[in-house]
């Protein structure tokens, strides 16, 4: 049987070949199933036809059946009458119907056997699409958690074009520099505030020294005054 040759294919080929090769995996799947479930219809539309025909043989048969029971009757009947040339006809008839029956007897047994073989086809097609619909389904969970992997991976591994992880991280690093330089000021704050003070203490050391030798000049003129 050539149906389900491209199905066939497709199942047997590698998923990840398969997706490097068509641009819409899924999209081809759903594809092929639909083109396999379209054929199966099909293949059902013939066995519906071949078992039409077979059903016409029987019901034909049946008919002939009747025919040949009619024809006897009046074959009797005539003969009963003393009509012998009726009776002649009816059981010529009768060998007509006797002889069609046989044909349609031998036609009728080649039918039912194409019947069976036809629907031993239709059973195993039935069985092998449902099989590639679970299979296509398989495959595209399989897809999508490839694409998702992916992408999770290049987020990680920083590939993807922008990686807003990487705008924190130059956050983080403002956000340090900018404590450093805090830290740094305001250490030259405290240290400049000490210095100040030393040169206040020496200021204070200076006026006191002046101050002193100031009180000592006046004490010495003083002296002097008073002895004169």
């Amino acid at each position: 049987m050539g149906l389900f040759s491209k199905v066939k294919d497709l199942f047997q080929a590698n998923t990840m070949d398969l997706i490097a090769k068509a641009e819409d995996p899924e999209k081809m799947l759903n594809l092929y199933v639909e083109r396999a479930t379209e054929e199966v219809h099909n293949f059902q539309i013939q066995v519906n036809r071949a078992l039409a025909d077979k059903i016409q043989l029987e019901e034909r048969i049946q008919g002939l059946n009747k025919e040949i029971t009619v024809r006897s009757e009046q074959a009797a009947l005539a003969v009963q009458q003393g009509k012998d040339d009726l009776a002649r006809t009816a059981l010529t008839y009768k060998n007509q119907a006797e002889s069609s029956k046989r044909e349609y007897e031998s036609q009728l047994a080649e039918q039912a056997k194409s019947v069976e073989d036809l629907q031993d086809n239709l059973h195993v097609l039935s069985e092998k699409l449902e099989k590639a619909k679970l299979e296509r389904n398989n495959l595209v969970i399989r897809q999508r958690r490839a694409e998702t992997m992916k992408k999770a991976n290049e987020a990680v591994s920083g590939l993807s074009s922008h990686d807003p992880l990487g705008d924190f991280d130059r956050m983080k690093d403002r956000v340090e520099r900018m404590e450093a330089e805090a830290k740094a000021t305001g250490t030259m704050v405290h240290t400049s505030t000490i210095e100040d003070q030393f040169a206040e203490l020496e200021a204070s050391k200076v006026n006191s020294e002046i101050e002193d030798e100031l009180a000592r000049l006046k004490a010495g003129n003083k002296i002097e005054l008073n002895k004169n």
